[in-house]
């Protein structure tokens, strides 16, 4: 088999699973049985296992969105927009801390766990990157060491700055500041359906 339509068909079944989150669970295990014998059907009748062959064949078959969207109307499910636990989970994992020291960015992780739009490794990645959201980089950028990084006691001097910790100190700075946001992008679009009954 080549490993390249294999990788295309794994990403296709990856994200019809994707979209059929919000789905009861026999039905969604029907569905993806169903699709994937359409799939294992259709290479035994394709001329050659190529990058063209497998994307029209996919293409055949649907764009896992709209199986899922199908899916859902067939089986009386419907796709609800994210709720008040996912927008307050995007709003208070970045900035919860600051808004509530601390407590706000529990919160957040809370709502961010409780809710079905997330998978476990996204709320995983959620929870653990930059663990605070903004109110790490904030609170080293206000109440943080000087710009040297030492700070003086009485009768002490700090060594002269070489220069290159100003700007390491900086660098980590803006990378503890560019993560939550960058995390909460990811989350935001990695969000999907939360089903409710019809």
């Amino acid at each position: 088999m080549n490993s390249t339509a294999d990788q295309l068909v794994g990403d296709y079944v990856k994200r019809l699973r994707r979209e059929l989150a919000g789905l009861p669970r026999e039905r969604r295990r029907e569905l993806e049985q169903e699709i994937s014998e359409h799939i294992a059907e259709g290479r035994v009748t394709l001329s050659a296992q190529n990058e063209a062959e497998i994307r029209t064949l996919l293409d055949h078959i649907g764009e896992p969105a709209e199986i899922a969207a199908e899916a859902r109307e067939r089986f009386g499910v419907q796709a609800k927009k994210s709720g008040w636990k996912e927008v307050g989970a995007l709003v208070l994992l970045p900035i919860g801390g600051v808004i509530l020291p601390v407590l706000g960015w529990f919160i957040g992780v809370a709502l961010l766990w409780i809710s079905d739009a997330w998978s476990t490794r996204d709320k995983l990645i959620g929870t653990l990157v930059v663990p605070g959201g903004l109110l790490l980089p904030l609170s080293l950028g206000v109440f943080g060491t000087g710009a040297s990084g030492c700070s003086t006691v009485v009768g002490t001097e700090c060594p002269p700055d070489s220069g290159g910790s100003v700007a390491w100190q900086i660098a980590l700075l803006v990378v503890l500041f560019v993560v939550p946001l960058v995390t909460t992008v990811y989350l935001a679009q990695r969000r999907r359906p939360v089903a409710a009954a019809a």
